[in-house]
């Protein structure tokens, strides 16, 4: 659902833009959305991506591909259909699927995820989304923008995991659209009725047309017959740093199905990970500490390493600094008018542990700060890169130097050493 996400959050935009021009001499116009119209849209790309992961590329690559379900039936031997394959090592790659909760009544009403909405061409004309984390947040901004009407029904606090001021921006913004968010609302009951779903919580009861489960995802580990084949698993399978599993040590486990974080982008770094242990004989650990994430809203939420909570329990607070930067004081924040947001970047001996971004393209922003932790950059790195002006990309540049500033122009010993200086230089 990743990708096909994006595309349906892409037409919303579009959608949205059209409400929003007002303050720049462009007269706003109600748009005329195309539900099935932006869904053809969806589906178009995800056939344009689907080569990259299609069968006959991998073929194409010298890629033995058996369409079955495998399964260990001993240490070092799987089996997919009728074909048995002993080898000396083997790599779960099994993903994730949607998580349904058993929540009473679920079984007998019509409940979309993140990976069946997209097949829905009919508008919902009353959206209610279980789960105020990510997904569900995303699916919500999409569909109030694209016409319906949204609840968001969440157990404890709406994007709770994220950096509560940064995730605050997102929900104001979101509940400003028009969609209704409950919190503190576990769903208890659902019920299906002459067409309509209703959600029973202890704040009350919510009736909807339609359904969407946002709460998570489980490990696609069920069918793998892993104690047959000695692999330690709970929710996913128990591996140690080097994502080699705990229990027998022919088996790794990447992405998804090694626990942890669970992005498309750890999986790839997953998989660099056990390649050169398993090819090159090399040592390799896999880090957390470097990988970012992106909540894809308008504003969007950007993360990688330490949230500010996060980086003062670890070091203490005596230890950590915090480097901020408002949007609204950036020239082409300014121009185009997106200046809500901000960065903070979180210090620990001169280099960033963590960085925090919500504003336009939050996404894009964060890789430099991803570069930074993943090769153990100092800030002093990043306020000496030379970035194009105006750009969105100079909010990095201007953290950085916001956490230098005290240090030179609050330094009594600078001042005087610059003032001496000033004094004798011809």
């Amino acid at each position: 659902g990743c990708v096909p996400s994006k595309a349906l959050l892409s037409a919303a935009k579009h959608a949205h833009a059209m409400t929003t021009g007002a303050s720049q001499g462009v007269a706003t116009v109600e748009p005329d959305v195309d539900y099935a119209a932006a869904k053809a849209h969806v589906h178009n790309v995800i056939e344009t991506i689907a080569p990259v992961d299609s069968e006959e590329r991998f073929e194409g690559l010298g890629v033995h591909v058996i369409r079955e379900y495998g399964r260990f039936i001993s240490e070092t031997e799987v089996q997919a259909g009728d074909t048995v394959i002993e080898a000396r090592r083997i790599v779960i790659a099994t993903g994730s699927s949607p998580l349904v909760p058993p929540i009473d009544g679920v079984d007998d009403v019509t409940c979309h995820t993140n990976e069946t909405i997209f097949d829905l061409r009919e508008r919902p004309e009353h959206l209610l989304v279980i789960g105020g984390g990510p997904i569900g947040m995303e699916m919500a901004q999409a569909h109030i923008r694209l016409g319906s009407k949204v609840t968001v029904i969440e157990g404890l606090k709406a994007m709770g995991k994220d950096d509560p001021e940064a995730a605050a921006i997102v929900l104001e913004k979101v509940r400003a659209e028009g969609v209704e968010i409950v919190e503190d609302a576990q769903a208890e009951k659902i019920t299906e009725k002459d067409g309509r779903i209703t959600v029973e919580t202890p704040k009350g009861s919510f009736t909807g047309s339609h359904l969407l489960m946002a709460v998570g995802r489980k490990v696609n580990i069920d069918k793998l017959d892993l104690d047959r084949g000695n692999v330690a698993h709970d929710r996913a399978v128990t591996v140690d740093a080097s994502l080699r599993s705990t229990s027998n040590k022919k088996v790794y486990a990447i992405g998804d199905a090694a626990g942890g974080l669970q992005f498309t982008h750890v999986a790839g770094y997953h998989a660099g990970v056990i390649i050169r242990a398993m090819l090159f004989g090399l040592p390799s650990k896999a880090k957390t500490s470097h990988i970012p994430w992106v909540t894809y809203t308008d504003p969007e939420l950007a993360q990688v390493g330490l949230t500010e909570a996060q980086a003062i329990e670890a070091h203490g607070k005596g230890a950590v600094t915090i480097a901020r930067f408002e949007t609204h004081e950036n020239d082409r924040a300014i121009a185009e008018g997106k200046t809500t947001g901000f960065i903070k970047v979180m210090v620990v001996k001169g280099k960033p542990v963590g960085a925090t971004i919500v504003g336009a393209q939050a996404g894009e922003l964060i890789g430099m700060w991803a570069m930074a932790l993943a090769n153990g950059l100092k800030m002093s790195a990043i306020a000496n890169t030379v970035l194009p002006y105006p750009t969105l990309s100079e909010i990095n540049k201007r953290a950085a130097g916001a956490y230098f500033s005290p240090k030179l122009f609050d330094n009594p010993w600078v001042k005087r050493i610059v003032g001496f200086t000033q004094k004798y230089l011809p």
